[in-house]
């Protein structure tokens, strides 16, 4: 997926005309519409405003597509990792099954309505679909090595979260990736929270260095402690919600002030 295709498929998304993410990027349409169409390139304080006013990473938009497309060896092991065959997959997210197969098989790229039906219906995020494999502790290194921490086989932990361990070895070798479900009954085996699991510990101190000394600060205050707190115990879907307010507040937010 091309830059100016990302840019588009996520203005789209948005909601957003191309003349009205133009204007708050105080930029020509005309401009736009040839960054979109990969005809010109943006600098990279256009390229902050952009994933600024679309809410998306900028590493997201200037990784080469590439290394940050969806593989077919990828979504084929997600796919049989939860038992599903192609047509349990397209029924399942409404994406047909000759797309699916096409997809597996690196015959065709998947566009971004693809990645967003077949994550929900896979209980992943997109992200796992379009970033590129990092070099650090993945979710299955976790699990492995704090199973080992409390001395723990592979078959016990199976058998205290109620899963096999088959597919405990499955989620250590990285072949397939854990519902939240099943996730969830790991976390509360090994002791941890389960967003242990699904935050990318190794990025966060570059992500704590990158915020302001004002939002530290904020961080630190005893009242956003409580909001965090607070946040931490909400269900997926009260969860969800509040992002999609955050989302919504931050797109309109000179609207609203």
């Amino acid at each position: 997926m091309s830059l100016g295709t990302k840019i588009r498929d996520f203005r789209t998304e948005r909601g957003m005309t191309l003349t009205q993410l133009a204007r708050k990027l105080d930029v020509s349409p005309s401009f736009l519409s040839a960054v979109e169409r990969d005809i010109k390139k943006p600098s990279l304080i256009m390229l902050k405003k952009i994933s600024s006013h679309l809410n998306i990473s900028l590493s997201y938009l200037m990784t080469d597509s590439r290394e940050n497309t969806v593989t077919g060896e990828k979504l084929r092991n997600i796919r049989k990792g939860r038992g599903l065959s192609v047509e349990d997959l397209a029924e399942l997210s409404e994406v047909p099954a000759e797309d699916i197969a096409n997809i597996e098989n690196n015959t065709i790229k998947p566009t971004l309505a693809h990645l967003e039906k077949l994550s929900a219906a896979l209980n992943v995020t997109i992200r796992y679909f379009v970033d590129r494999s990092s070099n650090g502790t993945n979710l299955g290194d976790k699990i492995k090595a704090l199973r080992e921490k409390h001395e723990m086989s592979q078959a016990q932990l199976a058998g205290m979260a109620g899963i096999s361990p088959s597919l405990v070895s499955q989620i250590e070798n990285n072949i397939t990736m854990p519902s939240l479900e099943t996730l969830d009954k790991i976390a509360e085996c090994l002791d941890v929270e389960t967003s242990y699991f699904l935050v990318d510990t190794n990025n966060a101190s570059q992500y704590l260095s990158s915020l302001s000394p004002e939002v530290i600060s904020l961080i630190n205050d005893p009242k956003v402690q409580a909001i965090l707190n607070a946040v931490r115990d909400l269900e997926p879907g009260e969860l969800k919600f509040v992002l999609n307010f955050l989302e919504f507040f931050k797109i309109n937010r000179k609207e609203l002030q």
